[in-house]
Protein backbone atom coordinates (compact mmCIF):
# COMPACT_ATOMS: atom_id res chain seq x y z
CA UNK A 1 0.00 0.00 0.00
CA UNK A 2 1.56 3.29 -1.06
CA UNK A 3 2.26 6.22 1.40
CA UNK A 4 2.46 9.89 1.22
CA UNK A 5 6.29 11.16 1.66
CA UNK A 6 6.92 12.46 4.98
CA UNK A 7 9.31 15.63 3.28
CA UNK A 8 6.47 17.59 3.85
CA UNK A 9 4.23 17.79 7.03
CA UNK A 10 1.94 20.30 5.50
CA UNK A 11 1.38 18.66 2.36
CA UNK A 12 0.70 15.22 4.32
CA UNK A 13 -1.74 17.65 6.21
CA UNK A 14 -3.15 18.86 2.93
CA UNK A 15 -4.01 15.54 1.28
CA UNK A 16 -5.96 14.49 4.54
CA UNK A 17 -8.03 18.11 4.71
CA UNK A 18 -10.68 17.40 2.05
CA UNK A 19 -11.59 14.00 4.30
CA UNK A 20 -12.39 16.00 7.00
CA UNK A 21 -14.55 18.43 4.85
CA UNK A 22 -16.46 16.02 3.46
CA UNK A 23 -17.37 14.36 7.05
CA UNK A 24 -18.19 17.52 7.93
CA UNK A 25 -20.26 18.79 5.07
CA UNK A 26 -22.41 15.43 4.23
CA UNK A 27 -24.27 15.74 7.50
CA UNK A 28 -25.12 19.37 7.21
CA UNK A 29 -26.39 19.13 3.83
CA UNK A 30 -28.65 16.26 5.13
CA UNK A 31 -29.54 18.11 7.70
CA UNK A 32 -30.46 21.00 5.52
CA UNK A 33 -32.47 19.25 3.15
CA UNK A 34 -34.65 17.67 6.11
CA UNK A 35 -35.48 21.11 7.76
CA UNK A 36 -35.68 23.61 4.99
CA UNK A 37 -38.31 21.68 3.03
CA UNK A 38 -40.21 20.60 6.36
CA UNK A 39 -39.97 24.37 6.54
CA UNK A 40 -37.97 24.74 10.14
CA UNK A 41 -34.92 26.53 10.96
CA UNK A 42 -33.82 27.93 7.77
CA UNK A 43 -32.86 31.10 9.94
CA UNK A 44 -30.41 28.59 12.36
CA UNK A 45 -28.81 26.68 9.24
CA UNK A 46 -27.82 30.49 7.92
CA UNK A 47 -26.63 31.90 11.19
CA UNK A 48 -24.31 29.07 11.79
CA UNK A 49 -22.58 27.83 8.64
CA UNK A 50 -20.66 30.49 6.03
CA UNK A 51 -22.46 32.13 3.24
CA UNK A 52 -20.50 30.17 0.39
CA UNK A 53 -21.94 27.15 1.90
CA UNK A 54 -25.61 28.52 2.44
CA UNK A 55 -25.13 29.94 -1.70
CA UNK A 56 -23.64 26.52 -2.95
CA UNK A 57 -26.88 24.37 -1.06
CA UNK A 58 -29.16 26.90 -2.31
CA UNK A 59 -27.71 26.52 -6.25
CA UNK A 60 -27.22 23.23 -5.94
CA UNK A 61 -29.37 21.52 -3.59
CA UNK A 62 -32.59 23.29 -2.80
CA UNK A 63 -33.84 23.36 -5.94
CA UNK A 64 -33.42 19.54 -6.81
CA UNK A 65 -35.48 18.95 -3.54
CA UNK A 66 -38.33 21.53 -4.16
CA UNK A 67 -38.84 20.31 -7.75
CA UNK A 68 -38.47 16.47 -6.94
CA UNK A 69 -41.60 17.15 -4.43
CA UNK A 70 -43.44 19.27 -6.56
CA UNK A 71 -43.27 16.14 -9.45
CA UNK A 72 -44.25 13.51 -6.64
CA UNK A 73 -47.79 12.35 -7.51
CA UNK A 74 -50.37 13.77 -5.79
CA UNK A 75 -52.75 11.16 -6.12
CA UNK A 76 -50.34 8.07 -5.02
CA UNK A 77 -52.52 5.64 -2.64
CA UNK A 78 -51.40 5.83 0.65
CA UNK A 79 -50.06 2.06 1.50
CA UNK A 80 -52.77 0.51 3.97
CA UNK A 81 -54.21 -2.59 4.37
CA UNK A 82 -57.40 -3.02 2.68
CA UNK A 83 -59.88 -4.66 5.65
CA UNK A 84 -62.13 -7.18 4.56
CA UNK A 85 -66.10 -6.39 4.39
CA UNK A 86 -68.05 -7.87 6.22
CA UNK A 87 -69.99 -11.25 5.45
CA UNK A 88 -72.23 -10.06 2.38
CA UNK A 89 -76.03 -11.04 2.45
CA UNK A 90 -78.01 -9.43 0.42
CA UNK A 91 -81.87 -9.79 0.43
CA UNK A 92 -84.80 -9.53 -2.56
CA UNK A 93 -84.51 -6.35 -2.56
CA UNK A 94 -81.03 -4.35 -2.07
CA UNK A 95 -79.48 -1.20 -1.75
CA UNK A 96 -76.09 -0.43 -3.08
CA UNK A 97 -74.26 2.76 -3.46
CA UNK A 98 -72.43 1.51 -6.99
CA UNK A 99 -72.89 -1.60 -8.76
CA UNK A 100 -70.45 -3.41 -11.59
CA UNK A 101 -72.02 -4.91 -14.30
CA UNK A 102 -68.94 -6.93 -15.58
CA UNK A 103 -66.33 -8.83 -13.88
CA UNK A 104 -63.54 -8.93 -16.64
CA UNK A 105 -60.46 -6.97 -16.92
CA UNK A 106 -61.96 -3.49 -16.58
CA UNK A 107 -65.15 -4.06 -13.78
CA UNK A 108 -62.28 -5.51 -11.76
CA UNK A 109 -59.97 -2.50 -12.19
CA UNK A 110 -62.67 -0.24 -11.67
CA UNK A 111 -63.75 -1.61 -8.31
CA UNK A 112 -60.45 -1.78 -7.29
CA UNK A 113 -59.89 2.16 -8.07
CA UNK A 114 -62.92 3.03 -6.49
CA UNK A 115 -61.59 1.05 -3.20
CA UNK A 116 -57.71 1.61 -3.26
CA UNK A 117 -57.78 4.77 -4.21
CA UNK A 118 -61.37 6.70 -4.05
CA UNK A 119 -61.38 5.73 -0.69
CA UNK A 120 -64.62 4.00 -1.19
CA UNK A 121 -65.83 0.90 1.52
CA UNK A 122 -65.53 -2.31 -0.53
CA UNK A 123 -69.41 -3.24 1.08
CA UNK A 124 -70.74 -0.67 -1.18
CA UNK A 125 -69.79 -1.99 -4.19
CA UNK A 126 -71.44 -5.23 -5.98
CA UNK A 127 -69.83 -6.88 -9.46
CA UNK A 128 -72.12 -8.75 -11.43
CA UNK A 129 -71.14 -11.39 -13.50
CA UNK A 130 -72.40 -14.42 -14.55
CA UNK A 131 -68.92 -16.46 -14.56
CA UNK A 132 -68.35 -18.36 -10.82
CA UNK A 133 -65.06 -16.38 -10.95
CA UNK A 134 -63.97 -12.69 -11.73
CA UNK A 135 -61.71 -12.51 -14.78
CA UNK A 136 -62.79 -15.78 -15.91
CA UNK A 137 -63.50 -15.17 -19.21
CA UNK A 138 -60.07 -13.11 -19.69
CA UNK A 139 -58.50 -16.40 -18.69
CA UNK A 140 -60.39 -18.63 -20.64
CA UNK A 141 -59.81 -16.62 -24.14
CA UNK A 142 -56.19 -15.36 -23.61
CA UNK A 143 -55.44 -19.66 -22.37
CA UNK A 144 -57.09 -21.14 -26.06
CA UNK A 145 -55.22 -18.60 -27.91
CA UNK A 146 -51.59 -19.93 -26.68
CA UNK A 147 -50.81 -16.40 -25.72
CA UNK A 148 -47.08 -16.40 -23.79
CA UNK A 149 -46.31 -12.90 -23.69
CA UNK A 150 -49.27 -9.63 -23.59
CA UNK A 151 -49.19 -7.13 -26.05
CA UNK A 152 -49.26 -4.43 -23.96
CA UNK A 153 -46.47 -3.01 -21.63
CA UNK A 154 -45.75 -3.28 -17.73
CA UNK A 155 -47.46 -0.23 -16.58
CA UNK A 156 -51.36 -1.40 -17.96
CA UNK A 157 -52.31 -3.95 -15.18
CA UNK A 158 -55.72 -4.23 -12.65
CA UNK A 159 -53.62 -2.45 -9.55
CA UNK A 160 -53.65 0.94 -8.51
CA UNK A 161 -49.75 1.80 -8.43
CA UNK A 162 -48.64 1.83 -11.87
CA UNK A 163 -45.43 0.11 -10.30
CA UNK A 164 -47.55 -2.46 -8.82
CA UNK A 165 -46.81 -5.27 -11.92
CA UNK A 166 -43.30 -4.22 -12.21
CA UNK A 167 -42.25 -4.58 -8.66
CA UNK A 168 -44.91 -8.20 -8.73
CA UNK A 169 -42.63 -9.45 -11.11
CA UNK A 170 -39.15 -8.48 -9.69
CA UNK A 171 -38.59 -5.78 -12.16
CA UNK A 172 -38.41 -2.26 -10.96
CA UNK A 173 -36.66 -0.33 -13.91
CA UNK A 174 -35.27 -0.88 -17.31
CA UNK A 175 -31.98 -0.27 -16.18
CA UNK A 176 -32.26 -2.96 -13.75
CA UNK A 177 -33.91 -5.25 -16.23
CA UNK A 178 -30.51 -4.90 -19.01
CA UNK A 179 -28.62 -5.87 -16.17
CA UNK A 180 -30.03 -8.91 -15.02
CA UNK A 181 -30.45 -10.26 -18.26
CA UNK A 182 -26.47 -9.95 -19.10
CA UNK A 183 -25.05 -13.63 -20.38
CA UNK A 184 -28.55 -15.13 -20.41
CA UNK A 185 -29.48 -17.34 -23.19
CA UNK A 186 -32.22 -16.21 -25.40
CA UNK A 187 -34.79 -19.43 -25.17
CA UNK A 188 -33.75 -20.01 -21.73
CA UNK A 189 -34.83 -16.34 -20.95
CA UNK A 190 -38.37 -16.80 -23.13
CA UNK A 191 -39.10 -19.76 -21.24
CA UNK A 192 -38.70 -17.96 -18.12
CA UNK A 193 -38.53 -14.75 -17.04
CA UNK A 194 -41.70 -12.84 -16.11
CA UNK A 195 -41.72 -9.83 -18.66
CA UNK A 196 -40.57 -9.85 -22.37
CA UNK A 197 -36.79 -7.66 -23.81
CA UNK A 198 -38.97 -5.53 -25.61
CA UNK A 199 -41.64 -3.14 -24.25
CA UNK A 200 -41.29 -5.03 -20.95
CA UNK A 201 -44.47 -7.00 -21.68
CA UNK A 202 -45.57 -9.01 -19.06
CA UNK A 203 -45.83 -12.95 -19.20
CA UNK A 204 -49.54 -14.08 -19.23
CA UNK A 205 -49.30 -16.29 -16.41
CA UNK A 206 -47.45 -13.70 -14.03
CA UNK A 207 -50.02 -11.03 -14.97
CA UNK A 208 -53.04 -13.58 -14.21
CA UNK A 209 -51.60 -14.10 -11.22
CA UNK A 210 -50.96 -10.49 -10.62
CA UNK A 211 -54.45 -10.18 -11.16
CA UNK A 212 -55.85 -12.37 -8.83
CA UNK A 213 -53.39 -10.66 -6.15
CA UNK A 214 -55.35 -7.60 -6.99
CA UNK A 215 -58.62 -9.62 -6.36
CA UNK A 216 -57.35 -10.59 -2.83
CA UNK A 217 -55.94 -7.66 -1.84
CA UNK A 218 -59.50 -5.37 -2.13
CA UNK A 219 -61.41 -8.64 -0.83
CA UNK A 220 -63.41 -8.21 -4.56
CA UNK A 221 -64.00 -12.28 -5.04
CA UNK A 222 -65.94 -11.35 -1.60
CA UNK A 223 -68.19 -8.25 -3.62
CA UNK A 224 -69.07 -11.18 -6.79
CA UNK A 225 -72.33 -12.00 -7.80
CA UNK A 226 -72.85 -14.62 -9.93
CA UNK A 227 -75.62 -13.78 -12.48
CA UNK A 228 -77.32 -12.22 -14.95
CA UNK A 229 -78.57 -8.85 -15.64
CA UNK A 230 -81.83 -8.88 -17.48
CA UNK A 231 -83.10 -5.27 -17.52
CA UNK A 232 -82.24 -1.46 -15.65
CA UNK A 233 -84.99 1.30 -15.13
CA UNK A 234 -82.63 4.40 -14.85
CA UNK A 235 -84.48 7.41 -12.17
CA UNK A 236 -83.09 10.71 -10.84
CA UNK A 237 -81.81 9.47 -7.69
CA UNK A 238 -81.06 5.87 -8.40
CA UNK A 239 -81.05 2.76 -10.89
CA UNK A 240 -82.84 0.17 -10.33
CA UNK A 241 -81.10 -3.71 -11.85
CA UNK A 242 -83.08 -6.98 -12.01
CA UNK A 243 -80.27 -9.86 -11.63
CA UNK A 244 -81.20 -13.25 -12.30
CA UNK A 245 -78.84 -15.17 -9.93
CA UNK A 246 -77.80 -18.47 -8.16
CA UNK A 247 -75.38 -18.08 -5.36
CA UNK A 248 -71.86 -17.86 -4.94
CA UNK A 249 -69.98 -19.59 -1.89
CA UNK A 250 -69.53 -15.78 -0.34
CA UNK A 251 -73.14 -15.05 -0.02
CA UNK A 252 -75.90 -16.76 2.77
CA UNK A 253 -79.26 -17.64 0.53
CA UNK A 254 -80.01 -20.65 2.91
CA UNK A 255 -80.66 -23.72 1.63
CA UNK A 256 -77.77 -26.72 0.86
CA UNK A 257 -75.01 -25.80 -1.39
CA UNK A 258 -76.56 -27.94 -3.93
CA UNK A 259 -79.49 -26.53 -4.02
CA UNK A 260 -77.70 -22.87 -4.37
CA UNK A 261 -75.74 -24.49 -7.42
CA UNK A 262 -79.46 -25.91 -9.20
CA UNK A 263 -81.23 -22.59 -8.29
CA UNK A 264 -81.68 -18.89 -9.36
CA UNK A 265 -83.17 -16.20 -7.57
CA UNK A 266 -84.77 -13.57 -9.48
CA UNK A 267 -83.35 -10.60 -6.87
CA UNK A 268 -83.47 -6.73 -7.21
CA UNK A 269 -80.53 -4.06 -6.71
CA UNK A 270 -81.81 -0.37 -6.19
CA UNK A 271 -77.81 1.24 -7.22
CA UNK A 272 -76.94 4.69 -6.70
CA UNK A 273 -74.67 4.09 -9.78
CA UNK A 274 -74.14 1.64 -12.22
CA UNK A 275 -71.08 1.25 -14.23
CA UNK A 276 -71.25 -1.50 -17.47
CA UNK A 277 -68.10 -2.95 -18.13
CA UNK A 278 -69.82 -4.98 -20.24
CA UNK A 279 -66.60 -6.22 -23.20
CA UNK A 280 -66.76 -6.49 -26.27
CA UNK A 281 -69.46 -7.98 -29.15
CA UNK A 282 -69.50 -11.27 -29.84
CA UNK A 283 -66.89 -13.36 -31.67
CA UNK A 284 -67.58 -12.89 -35.67
CA UNK A 285 -68.10 -15.98 -37.56
CA UNK A 286 -66.97 -16.58 -41.13
CA UNK A 287 -70.31 -16.82 -43.55
CA UNK A 288 -69.54 -20.40 -44.66
CA UNK A 289 -69.45 -21.50 -41.14
CA UNK A 290 -72.97 -23.78 -40.60
CA UNK A 291 -74.79 -24.85 -37.21
CA UNK A 292 -73.50 -28.48 -37.94
CA UNK A 293 -69.66 -27.61 -38.66
CA UNK A 294 -69.36 -25.94 -34.82
CA UNK A 295 -71.93 -28.89 -33.18
CA UNK A 296 -69.96 -31.69 -34.54
CA UNK A 297 -66.73 -30.01 -33.40
CA UNK A 298 -65.05 -28.96 -36.91
CA UNK A 299 -64.84 -25.23 -36.73
CA UNK A 300 -64.10 -23.61 -33.49
CA UNK A 301 -64.04 -19.82 -32.81
CA UNK A 302 -61.07 -19.36 -30.04
CA UNK A 303 -62.84 -16.56 -28.44
CA UNK A 304 -66.42 -17.86 -28.20
CA UNK A 305 -66.35 -18.51 -24.85
CA UNK A 306 -68.71 -21.09 -23.16
CA UNK A 307 -69.52 -20.21 -19.30
CA UNK A 308 -71.12 -23.84 -18.88
CA UNK A 309 -66.85 -25.55 -19.07
CA UNK A 310 -65.24 -22.75 -19.22
CA UNK A 311 -63.54 -23.16 -22.61
CA UNK A 312 -64.25 -21.72 -26.15
CA UNK A 313 -67.66 -23.14 -27.42
CA UNK A 314 -67.60 -26.78 -28.18
CA UNK A 315 -63.69 -26.48 -28.57
CA UNK A 316 -63.52 -30.41 -27.17
CA UNK A 317 -60.10 -30.96 -28.57
CA UNK A 318 -57.62 -28.17 -26.81
CA UNK A 319 -54.09 -28.94 -27.56
CA UNK A 320 -53.02 -29.36 -23.79
CA UNK A 321 -55.34 -32.52 -23.69
CA UNK A 322 -54.84 -33.65 -27.01
CA UNK A 323 -54.49 -37.67 -27.14
CA UNK A 324 -52.50 -39.77 -29.77
CA UNK A 325 -55.38 -40.46 -32.10
CA UNK A 326 -56.04 -36.15 -32.46
CA UNK A 327 -51.88 -35.86 -32.34
CA UNK A 328 -51.42 -35.85 -35.88
CA UNK A 329 -54.36 -34.03 -37.06
CA UNK A 330 -54.13 -31.14 -40.02
CA UNK A 331 -55.24 -28.07 -38.31
CA UNK A 332 -56.23 -24.88 -40.31
CA UNK A 333 -55.96 -21.35 -38.42
CA UNK A 334 -58.02 -18.62 -39.75
CA UNK A 335 -56.93 -15.04 -38.92
CA UNK A 336 -53.88 -12.69 -39.91
CA UNK A 337 -53.26 -10.58 -36.33
CA UNK A 338 -52.20 -11.24 -33.14
CA UNK A 339 -54.88 -14.16 -32.00
CA UNK A 340 -53.94 -16.17 -34.88
CA UNK A 341 -50.23 -15.92 -34.50
CA UNK A 342 -50.07 -16.81 -31.06
CA UNK A 343 -52.40 -20.19 -31.80
CA UNK A 344 -50.32 -21.14 -34.93
CA UNK A 345 -46.72 -20.59 -32.74
CA UNK A 346 -48.25 -22.67 -30.14
CA UNK A 347 -49.74 -25.53 -32.32
CA UNK A 348 -45.91 -26.01 -33.75
CA UNK A 349 -44.75 -25.95 -30.24
CA UNK A 350 -47.13 -28.47 -29.20
CA UNK A 351 -45.99 -30.96 -32.40
CA UNK A 352 -42.30 -30.54 -32.00
CA UNK A 353 -42.61 -31.41 -28.18
CA UNK A 354 -44.81 -34.01 -29.13
CA UNK A 355 -42.79 -35.21 -32.24
CA UNK A 356 -39.47 -35.53 -29.35
CA UNK A 357 -41.68 -38.39 -27.70
CA UNK A 358 -42.33 -40.18 -30.43
CA UNK A 359 -40.00 -42.85 -32.10
CA UNK A 360 -39.66 -42.04 -36.21
CA UNK A 361 -41.25 -45.25 -36.98
CA UNK A 362 -44.34 -43.85 -35.37
CA UNK A 363 -43.97 -39.87 -36.16
CA UNK A 364 -46.33 -38.49 -39.20
CA UNK A 365 -46.06 -35.36 -40.75
CA UNK A 366 -48.69 -32.39 -39.85
CA UNK A 367 -49.81 -29.90 -41.28
CA UNK A 368 -50.39 -26.91 -39.39
CA UNK A 369 -52.26 -23.58 -41.85
CA UNK A 370 -52.38 -19.91 -41.39
CA UNK A 371 -55.07 -18.32 -43.97
CA UNK A 372 -55.57 -14.72 -44.00
CA UNK A 373 -56.83 -12.20 -45.94
CA UNK A 374 -54.18 -9.95 -45.98
CA UNK A 375 -50.33 -9.81 -45.48
CA UNK A 376 -49.04 -10.41 -42.05
CA UNK A 377 -48.82 -6.61 -40.58
CA UNK A 378 -46.13 -5.93 -38.07
CA UNK A 379 -47.03 -3.33 -35.26
CA UNK A 380 -45.98 -2.95 -31.86
CA UNK A 381 -49.42 -1.70 -30.35
CA UNK A 382 -52.94 -1.90 -32.39
CA UNK A 383 -53.24 1.89 -31.07
CA UNK A 384 -50.63 4.45 -30.86
CA UNK A 385 -49.21 5.06 -27.35
CA UNK A 386 -50.39 8.72 -27.43
CA UNK A 387 -53.97 6.69 -26.45
CA UNK A 388 -53.25 5.07 -23.69
CA UNK A 389 -51.86 8.51 -21.42
CA UNK A 390 -54.18 8.75 -18.69
CA UNK A 391 -54.84 12.09 -17.03
CA UNK A 392 -51.88 11.50 -14.56
CA UNK A 393 -49.38 10.79 -17.56
CA UNK A 394 -50.17 13.83 -18.94
CA UNK A 395 -50.22 16.07 -16.07
CA UNK A 396 -46.41 14.53 -14.97
CA UNK A 397 -45.37 15.44 -18.96
CA UNK A 398 -47.22 19.30 -18.34
CA UNK A 399 -44.93 19.91 -14.77
CA UNK A 400 -42.07 18.52 -16.57
CA UNK A 401 -42.13 20.92 -19.29
CA UNK A 402 -44.06 19.51 -21.97
CA UNK A 403 -47.82 19.81 -23.42
CA UNK A 404 -49.23 17.50 -21.55
CA UNK A 405 -51.89 16.31 -23.34
CA UNK A 406 -51.06 14.45 -26.73
CA UNK A 407 -52.52 16.36 -29.28
CA UNK A 408 -54.35 13.20 -31.01
CA UNK A 409 -56.49 13.43 -27.55
CA UNK A 410 -56.31 17.28 -28.04
CA UNK A 411 -58.37 16.47 -31.43
CA UNK A 412 -60.41 13.91 -30.33
CA UNK A 413 -61.79 15.54 -27.34
CA UNK A 414 -62.39 19.08 -29.58
CA UNK A 415 -64.07 17.14 -32.17
CA UNK A 416 -68.23 17.23 -31.98
CA UNK A 417 -69.23 15.25 -34.95
CA UNK A 418 -69.74 11.70 -33.46
CA UNK A 419 -69.50 10.38 -37.16
CA UNK A 420 -65.98 12.32 -37.14
CA UNK A 421 -64.93 10.99 -33.89
CA UNK A 422 -66.08 7.09 -35.09
CA UNK A 423 -63.95 7.82 -38.02
CA UNK A 424 -60.71 8.76 -36.07
CA UNK A 425 -61.15 5.68 -34.05
CA UNK A 426 -61.35 3.20 -36.86
CA UNK A 427 -57.93 4.96 -38.24
CA UNK A 428 -55.72 5.12 -35.74
CA UNK A 429 -56.82 1.39 -34.26
CA UNK A 430 -55.06 -0.76 -36.24
CA UNK A 431 -56.59 -4.57 -36.38
CA UNK A 432 -55.20 -7.69 -37.74
CA UNK A 433 -51.45 -6.99 -36.77
CA UNK A 434 -48.83 -9.32 -35.15
CA UNK A 435 -45.53 -7.22 -32.73
CA UNK A 436 -41.96 -7.68 -34.10
CA UNK A 437 -40.91 -10.25 -31.41
CA UNK A 438 -43.58 -12.59 -32.16
CA UNK A 439 -42.57 -12.66 -36.07
CA UNK A 440 -38.97 -12.56 -36.07
CA UNK A 441 -36.45 -14.69 -34.49
CA UNK A 442 -36.37 -18.50 -34.91
CA UNK A 443 -39.07 -18.85 -32.78
CA UNK A 444 -41.21 -16.00 -34.54
CA UNK A 445 -44.11 -16.61 -37.30
CA UNK A 446 -42.10 -15.98 -40.28
CA UNK A 447 -39.48 -18.43 -39.48
CA UNK A 448 -41.59 -21.36 -38.71
CA UNK A 449 -43.33 -20.59 -41.86
CA UNK A 450 -39.99 -20.19 -44.28
CA UNK A 451 -38.94 -23.48 -42.14
CA UNK A 452 -42.43 -25.12 -43.65
CA UNK A 453 -43.44 -25.74 -39.99
CA UNK A 454 -46.89 -23.55 -40.89
CA UNK A 455 -47.99 -23.28 -44.26
CA UNK A 456 -49.32 -19.47 -44.87
CA UNK A 457 -52.27 -18.89 -47.41
CA UNK A 458 -53.08 -15.34 -48.54
CA UNK A 459 -56.62 -16.29 -49.06
CA UNK A 460 -60.35 -16.45 -48.07
CA UNK A 461 -62.35 -19.46 -47.86
CA UNK A 462 -64.61 -20.00 -51.27
CA UNK A 463 -66.17 -23.14 -50.06
CA UNK A 464 -66.47 -25.99 -48.17
CA UNK A 465 -67.43 -29.59 -48.21
CA UNK A 466 -66.89 -33.03 -46.06
CA UNK A 467 -64.96 -35.78 -47.01
CA UNK A 468 -64.51 -39.17 -45.75
CA UNK A 469 -60.90 -40.56 -45.98
CA UNK A 470 -59.42 -44.23 -44.52
CA UNK A 471 -56.91 -44.35 -42.11
CA UNK A 472 -53.84 -46.70 -43.71
CA UNK A 473 -52.49 -47.58 -40.22
CA UNK A 474 -55.72 -49.03 -38.63
CA UNK A 475 -58.63 -48.85 -41.51
CA UNK A 476 -61.34 -46.66 -39.64
CA UNK A 477 -62.76 -44.24 -42.12
CA UNK A 478 -62.49 -40.58 -40.85
CA UNK A 479 -64.82 -37.98 -41.71
CA UNK A 480 -62.57 -34.30 -42.04
CA UNK A 481 -63.22 -30.73 -44.02
CA UNK A 482 -62.23 -30.11 -47.41
CA UNK A 483 -61.47 -26.07 -48.13
CA UNK A 484 -61.15 -24.25 -51.52
CA UNK A 485 -59.25 -21.19 -51.14
CA UNK A 486 -59.56 -17.62 -53.27
CA UNK A 487 -55.28 -18.48 -54.20
CA UNK A 488 -56.19 -21.62 -55.97
CA UNK A 489 -55.24 -24.00 -53.27
CA UNK A 490 -57.53 -26.93 -51.74
CA UNK A 491 -56.32 -28.13 -48.19
CA UNK A 492 -57.69 -30.65 -46.52
CA UNK A 493 -57.86 -30.27 -42.19
CA UNK A 494 -59.17 -32.27 -39.54
CA UNK A 495 -59.94 -29.08 -37.27
CA UNK A 496 -60.55 -25.22 -37.90
CA UNK A 497 -60.19 -22.61 -35.23
CA UNK A 498 -61.09 -19.48 -36.18
CA UNK A 499 -59.22 -15.97 -34.40
CA UNK A 500 -61.21 -13.76 -36.55
CA UNK A 501 -61.83 -11.56 -33.89
CA UNK A 502 -64.88 -9.74 -32.36
CA UNK A 503 -67.75 -8.08 -34.17
CA UNK A 504 -68.47 -4.21 -33.84
CA UNK A 505 -71.35 -3.68 -33.23
CA UNK A 506 -72.73 -2.11 -29.35
CA UNK A 507 -72.18 -4.36 -26.76
CA UNK A 508 -75.10 -5.66 -24.38
CA UNK A 509 -77.51 -6.69 -26.24
CA UNK A 510 -81.26 -6.19 -25.45
CA UNK A 511 -79.68 -4.28 -21.79
CA UNK A 512 -78.63 -1.80 -23.93
CA UNK A 513 -81.09 -1.77 -26.67
CA UNK A 514 -83.93 -0.93 -23.58
CA UNK A 515 -81.81 1.83 -21.99
CA UNK A 516 -81.77 3.23 -25.65
CA UNK A 517 -85.48 2.69 -26.40
CA UNK A 518 -87.38 2.55 -23.30
CA UNK A 519 -85.29 5.49 -21.31
CA UNK A 520 -84.40 7.49 -24.87
CA UNK A 521 -80.52 7.00 -23.68
CA UNK A 522 -78.53 8.98 -26.37
CA UNK A 523 -76.35 7.36 -28.79
CA UNK A 524 -74.94 8.36 -32.00
CA UNK A 525 -76.84 7.96 -35.15
CA UNK A 526 -73.78 6.83 -37.07
CA UNK A 527 -72.64 3.86 -34.58
CA UNK A 528 -75.60 3.54 -32.26
CA UNK A 529 -72.88 3.97 -29.65
CA UNK A 530 -73.76 5.82 -25.91
CA UNK A 531 -72.70 9.41 -26.34
CA UNK A 532 -71.41 10.41 -22.50
CA UNK A 533 -69.58 13.46 -20.58
CA UNK A 534 -66.15 13.46 -19.71
CA UNK A 535 -66.99 11.23 -16.56
CA UNK A 536 -68.27 8.77 -18.92
CA UNK A 537 -71.94 9.19 -17.37
CA UNK A 538 -74.34 8.06 -19.55
CA UNK A 539 -77.26 10.96 -20.29
CA UNK A 540 -76.49 12.12 -16.40
CA UNK A 541 -78.54 8.77 -15.49
CA UNK A 542 -76.09 7.55 -13.25
CA UNK A 543 -75.38 4.92 -15.27
CA UNK A 544 -71.50 4.69 -16.44
CA UNK A 545 -69.67 2.76 -19.55
CA UNK A 546 -66.75 1.32 -19.71
CA UNK A 547 -65.03 -0.62 -22.65
CA UNK A 548 -66.23 -0.61 -25.80
CA UNK A 549 -69.19 1.59 -24.75
CA UNK A 550 -66.72 4.44 -23.87
CA UNK A 551 -65.21 4.80 -27.25
CA UNK A 552 -66.90 7.77 -28.42
CA UNK A 553 -64.86 9.69 -25.25
CA UNK A 554 -61.59 7.55 -24.56
CA UNK A 555 -60.84 6.80 -28.22
CA UNK A 556 -59.05 4.20 -29.59
CA UNK A 557 -57.70 2.05 -26.79
CA UNK A 558 -61.13 2.43 -24.69
CA UNK A 559 -61.41 -1.73 -24.80
CA UNK A 560 -57.80 -2.34 -24.15
CA UNK A 561 -56.54 -2.92 -20.39
CA UNK A 562 -55.22 0.69 -21.36
CA UNK A 563 -58.71 2.26 -21.85
CA UNK A 564 -59.63 0.31 -18.17
CA UNK A 565 -57.19 2.75 -16.49
CA UNK A 566 -58.71 5.57 -18.64
CA UNK A 567 -62.37 4.63 -17.72
CA UNK A 568 -61.11 3.98 -14.27
CA UNK A 569 -59.60 7.53 -13.56
CA UNK A 570 -63.03 9.42 -15.26
CA UNK A 571 -65.64 7.43 -12.88
CA UNK A 572 -63.01 8.33 -10.44
CA UNK A 573 -63.26 11.54 -10.73
CA UNK A 574 -66.90 11.26 -10.69
CA UNK A 575 -66.81 9.58 -7.31
CA UNK A 576 -65.13 12.60 -5.20
CA UNK A 577 -67.80 15.12 -7.11
CA UNK A 578 -70.41 12.37 -5.76
CA UNK A 579 -69.44 13.24 -1.85
CA UNK A 580 -71.14 15.15 -0.04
Amino acid sequence: MSRIPKTSAFHSRAQLLPKYVIYLLVPLFIWMSCVTITGMGRELCVSMIPRGFVAAYNTAVLPTRIRSVREAPANRPVKKPHNPPPRLVDGPNTHIPWLIVGGGIHGVHIAARLIGEGGINASSIRIIDTNKSLLQTWKSRTAATGMEYLRSSAGFHLDVDERSLRQFGGSTSKKKRKKKTDNVNIRTLKRNDAFSNDYERPRLAMFNEHCDSVVTKYHLDQLHVQGTVTSMEPSPNHVTVEVMRGGPPNYDFGGTEQDMRKETHSYSYTAQNVILALGNDVPTYADWVTDEDIEEGFVHHLLDFDPNTHSPRNHNREMSVRNERTFDEDVAVIGGGITAAHKALELVRHSAAKQGQTTSATRNSRRIHLISRHPIKEQQFDTHQDWMMDLAACQRIRDGGGEGRPQRQERFAGCSCWKERRSMIAQERVAGTVTPALYRGEQGLGWAIEGGEVDWHQAEVLTKRYVHETDTVNGHDHKRMELTLSCGNVITVDEVLLATGFGKKRPGGALINNLVETFGLRVSDFCGFPIVDEHLSWDNSRIYVAGALAELELGPSARNIAGARLAAERILQAAHELRP
